[in-house]
């Protein structure tokens, strides 16, 4: 597993490897987040599908986690949005 300089912590640290999400956001992940940041997002992640609850089923509620993934990353906005 690749190593990387994580985005959110600021570590290098083993990567998060393929993390099974489309397009920019699964290759930010790949390349910019430890693989213990993305653990720690993945257990979060139920919480804020319950908090905000959101329904990944539906496109814009799993936009919207989408956001909320790229927030709690500090992965920015994605390039094709700017």
């Amino acid at each position: 597993m690749a190593v990387v300089v994580c985005a959110r912590c600021g570590q290098e640290r083993e990567g998060a490897g393929k993390v099974g999400l489309p397009g920019s956001l699964g290759a930010d992940i790949e390349a910019r987040i430890c693989a213990e940041c993305w653990k720690e997002w993945l257990s979060t992640q139920i919480r804020v599908i319950n908090h905000y609850g959101l329904r990944p089923a539906q496109r814009e509620d799993r936009d919207k986690l989408y956001e909320l993934t790229r927030d709690f990353l500090q992965l920015g906005v994605p390039a094709s949005e700017v």
